[in-house]
């Protein structure tokens, strides 16, 4: 499992990191579970501020495909729409687990909490129902770190990081492997790159 510290580490590079404390920016209808609390108190993700009505953006985070997104803790809950309930009629899903809380997503493509473990899903909208397809982190201070790790190799590798055919060059495919290694285990590491399209 990663740290809190490596988590900052990570996500540092990608925006503003600042506590924010669940009694001030919690909105939700369900408690905010232990973890995620620690993870906004210790670990942060802002973002810059937008203006009074959007409030910070929360982070942006580069990667092969849509960038991930994670939001500040004071919109945590509105990240829900579309998921929780519908993003028009405020209808409650039923297709949406009661156990599941959208903690970052790729392109509306969520990073799902699981309340019951604390482990960290990834799903795929469009691919029919959602389904428990187990976790792909340990926790969210894990999936911090390596979302964090990507967009840094990312950004790193700037204009190199393609090839003529468009895949990742593979050099920095094997630098983000190399990076991911220490946090989850090269094994582990080579299958999230893949999940990832690198």
């Amino acid at each position: 499992m990663a740290s809190i510290e490596q988590a900052r580490a990570a996500l540092a590079p990608h925006g503003v990191l600042a506590p924010q404390l669940a009694a001030e920016h919690w909105h939700g209808e369900i408690p905010l579970p232990e973890a995620i609390a620690a993870f906004y108190e210790q670990v942060g993700p802002l973002g810059n501020w937008i203006n009074e009505r959007v409030g910070h953006a929360g982070l942006t985070v580069s990667t092969a495909g849509n960038p991930f997104s994670i939001p500040p803790l004071a919109r945590l809950w509105s990240q829900q729409a579309g998921y929780r309930w519908h993003g028009i009629t405020g209808e409650r899903l039923a297709s949406w687990p009661d156990h599941w809380l959208v903690v970052a997503d790729q392109g509306a493509d969520p990073f799902i909490f699981d309340l019951r473990s604390g482990a960290i899903q990834f799903a795929r909208h469009g691919a029919g129902a959602w389904e428990d397809d187990g976790p792909l982190f340990a926790d969210i201070f894990e999936m911090a770190a390596c979302l964090g790790t990507i967009g840094q190799v990312w950004d790193e590798a700037g204009d190199d990081i393609f090839m003529d055919d468009f895949s990742v060059n593979p050099v920095h495919r094997a630098r983000l492997v190399q990076r991911l290694a220490p946090l989850i285990g090269a094994a582990r590491a080579g299958d999230l790159v893949d999940v990832f399209s690198w």
